[in-house]
């Protein structure tokens, strides 16, 4: 749902007002911050490429849309549950199952994008799509969230917790 609400904000929705009419309602300022921190997207995005196709990278413009929606609907599905989460008495564990709650979450979070694409599939998204393939849009995201690398431990500058994150929401 945070997915779909985001796409209010994105590089489409902005551009229409609350009555659903075409319409700059953003001021100068806040279009600026806001092309700023997307190009972040746009740049971080464009340097994916799968071992499938070494010679393809995502198309970052193409794809920024979908790729905002993604990182702000975690964002605010991580907000809610951490919230929930302050409420409630700890949960226990699932049996057998070494991952905290936050760990958890990220799991069900990239478990949702599992799949199997032919390789003109992969190619198509890099090239033309307007959503990133499935493992980008994992890896994307969650390399974006400092929740992510504190839950699994990633070494700072790694990968999967850049010391540069994009963050636009």
């Amino acid at each position: 749902m945070g997915h779909e609400v985001t796409h209010g904000f994105d590089d489409q929705g902005r551009r229409y007002d609350e009555e659903g009419n075409l319409s700059q309602w953003w001021s100068a300022a806040t279009l600026e911050h806001y092309h700023s921190k997307v190009q972040c997207i746009i740049q971080q995005y464009s340097q994916y490429h799968l071992p499938q196709l070494p010679n393809y990278t995502v198309h970052g413009f193409n794809t920024q849309g979908e790729n905002i929606a993604d990182n702000g609907g975690l964002r605010a599905a991580l907000h809610a549950y951490s919230l929930h989460a302050a409420r409630r008495a700890p949960a226990r564990r699932l049996p057998a199952l070494p991952y905290t709650d936050t760990q958890l979450f990220f799991l069900g979070f990239a478990q949702i994008w599992c799949g199997n694409s032919t390789v003109g599939a992969l190619k198509s998204k890099m090239v033309e799509g307007v959503h990133s393939p499935n493992k980008i849009r994992v890896i994307g995201t969650l390399s974006n969230f400092k929740e992510f690398a504190d839950a699994w431990q990633c070494p700072s500058g790694s990968p999967m917790n850049p010391e540069h994150k994009c963050v636009l929401w």
